[in-house]
């Protein structure tokens, strides 16, 4: 199952949203056909930094050390999925002001270089002291709380790249890239640590992260003076997603490449769900496919805890939500992201 998230948003059934008092009037998510966004130079260079961003992300290269360096067990897991929930009740609430206050650009760019020296750390301390359980906590702690102003400053950023009635289609074009990159992120952790070592793919790791915020920093279209976007927390994501690899690892016996394989299954699902959303879009409005979007993706997550012990079985129970529910999500999100975008005015 994808980590993203199902945050809900009350929304209307109209693909036309209006703007704020002091916004420039009605926008449409869905505009006529414009001028190529690969013209766009600045707009590329976001795009490819938050797919290398995303990359890095969907490695979980942390839970994987602490199962096979470590061989924690599963109440020492659970401590460090807590410690990088516990970045969203830390910051959960006002990393959007804090961003709102600051140049998103820059933001981008700490962050994604922050998330670097992060990892960076847990292969020094391995080979230069001894690699320890509070050690992976502080990193996921860190991780976490830095993902989250990335995330919220990559969604504050993107309409200053390019105009309000091209977002759903921008949004659309990101979410696809990113379901090309999970299909090979969570399999490109889960082989590198079965090949070489967990630590290994934690030094992959560090250098994925360093790309997108140096790449950044190259952009050089004006940003609009920020004066004060709203995020929620998804504490979820990261409680459930470190459980479910101990889960399907100790309990059903799965490997860290096979199952990386099935994790990036799901990302042809988002891939269909992210080249569709516009024309869903257009035909059901942002409400209803919002909605549906989140329904179902919800229910077809059921599968993954009743998974049996018998590894093939279980391997269709872990199948089938990605190919199921990951796209239905991605419709959702894509939707959910185009709003916020097109609602708030730009001095916010």
């Amino acid at each position: 199952m994808s980590s993203c998230g199902m945050p809900e948003i009350d929304t209307t059934p109209s693909s036309r949203v209006p703007i704020p008092a002091g916004g420039p009037g009605d926008v449409s998510l869905t505009p006529p056909k414009q001028a190529s966004l690969w013209r766009n130079p600045d707009f590329l260079k976001f795009w490819t930094a938050l797919s290398t961003s995303s990359l890095g992300q969907l490695m979980t290269v942390l839970p994987l050390v602490a199962i096979l360096v470590l061989e924690e067990r599963p109440y020492q897991m659970a401590v460090i999925g807590g410690a990088s929930a516990a970045s969203g009740l830390a910051f959960g609430l006002i990393a959007g002001p804090w961003v709102d206050r600051t140049r998103r650009r820059m933001v981008l760019v700490v962050t994604d270089l922050g998330r670097a020296v992060s990892i960076a750390s847990t292969p020094v301390s391995y080979f230069a002291f001894e690699l320890r359980i509070e050690h992976l906590c502080v990193v996921a702690f860190i991780n976490g709380s830095l993902g989250i102003f990335n995330e919220v400053a990559s969604r504050a950023y993107l309409p200053s790249l390019v105009d309000r009635d091209r977002l759903l289609e921008t949004n659309s074009r990101m979410a696809a890239s990113d379901a090309v990159v999970e299909q090979i992120g969570f399999s490109v952790g889960g082989f590198i640590a079965q090949l070489a070592s967990a630590i290994s793919a934690s030094v992959v790791q560090t250098v994925i992260f360093a790309v997108p915020g140096l790449l950044i920093l190259t952009i050089r279209r004006p940003e609009p003076k920020p004066v004060s976007d709203k995020r929620e927390g998804n504490i979820r994501r990261e409680l459930i997603g470190g459980m479910i690899t101990l889960f399907a690892i100790t309990e059903i016996g799965f490997q860290p490449g096979p199952l990386g394989v099935i994790y990036g299954v799901g990302g042809i699902s988002s891939l269909i769900g992210a080249l569709y959303a516009t024309r869903v879009t257009r035909k059901l409005g942002v409400g209803p496919t919002m909605t549906l979007g989140a329904i179902f993706y919800g229910l077809i997550g059921f599968l993954i805890p009743l998974a049996p012990t018998q590894i093939w079985i279980a391997t269709v129970f872990f199948v089938l939500p990605q190919i199921l529910g990951d796209g239905f999500a991605m419709m959702h999100n894509i939707n959910e992201v185009s709003l916020q975008q097109a609602v708030t005015p730009e001095h916010l």
